[in-house]
């Protein structure tokens, strides 16, 4: 079990990496980050869906898999919430399950 903290809550998720995901919004984008899986030569996908009452369905919004442990998401509307997980992925192009799944993290208006 894994804990991620965000907006000062907390939710306990199954995971593929030793830590939650962290997501920092602000006016026009979302900072995530988090912890590297322990698994060697792992690259990752982030998917996004929108938050109204509940998470809706999630969309890769990467064009292409991440090697860094940190991705900046620079398509979001002001005033929305979103929901955001991370998958590692392997060289052989398998996903793995969702990492923490951040919840409810809401744009500030203009």
């Amino acid at each position: 079990m894994l804990l991620v903290g965000v907006l000062g809550n907390s939710w306990a998720c199954s995971g593929v990496s030793e830590g939650g995901v962290k997501a920092t919004p602000s006016q026009h984008s979302v900072a995530l980050s988090w912890t590297a899986s322990t698994s060697s030569n792992v690259k990752y996908n982030i998917y996004r869906a929108l938050y109204t009452n509940a998470c809706g369905s999630f969309s890769k919004i990467n064009d292409s898999e991440v090697p860094e442990t940190s991705y900046t998401d620079s398509n979001v509307i002001n005033a929305e919430s979103y929901c955001y997980g991370v998958k590692a992925a392997a060289s052989n192009g398998q996903e793995s399950d969702y990492s923490n799944i951040v919840i409810n993290v809401r744009i500030p208006p203009q």
